[in-house]
């Protein structure tokens, strides 16, 4: 018991140290010039005044596409239509397409996913393939409706869907 009351007294001095106020600052004199500030790291307003990267500058879209987040995507207007087609056939349409000498390819979903409600494409009522595999199987290939926003798997024989190509500049 006698332990306990010696290491006590020691508990609450270092209590009370930890709990004890900083020191107040000095106050320079009156007259005094402020004291220069130090190098304090950046804050986050010193942070929004450095100049943004500028966009990289892509070359107009050729006929029959648009840019978006930096891809050229197929509007599917007329004479480039966008043909319902089973996955494997939609993915050889995009790497045939010779619309402005790019090469195209079946969007990814999350490419799919950035078109919804994009006024300059048109046929949105309708399921898309896109060319990304489920992770939980490979064998499906995930589809989306950038109408309504839904989205599901599907093995790429299942039935023809909607064939929209992609370009990366270059």
């Amino acid at each position: 018991m006698t332990l306990m009351v010696r290491s006590y007294p020691a508990f609450i001095v270092v209590l009370a140290l930890a709990c004890e106020p900083a020191p107040k600052a000095e106050q320079p004199n009156k007259g005094a010039s402020p004291a220069p500030k130090s190098a304090a790291p950046e804050s986050k307003s010193e942070s929004k005044a450095k100049p943004k990267p500028e966009p990289v500058r892509l070359p107009p879209a050729p006929e029959g596409a648009v840019i978006i987040d930096g891809v050229y995507v197929q509007t599917c207007v007329e004479p480039h239509g966008c043909p319902p087609m089973l996955q494997d056939g939609g993915a050889k349409h995009c790497k045939e397409l010779t619309l402005g000498r790019l090469s195209w390819q079946l969007p990814t979903l999350e490419q799919l996913e950035s078109w919804k409600d994009e006024a300059a494409l048109s046929g949105f009522d309708v399921f898309h393939w896109s060319g990304s595999a489920w992770d939980e199987d490979p064998t499906q290939f995930w589809i989306y409706d950038p109408g309504s926003g839904s989205k599901t798997t599907a093995k790429p024989d299942r039935k023809p869907f909607t064939i929209r190509c992609v370009a990366r500049p270059g």
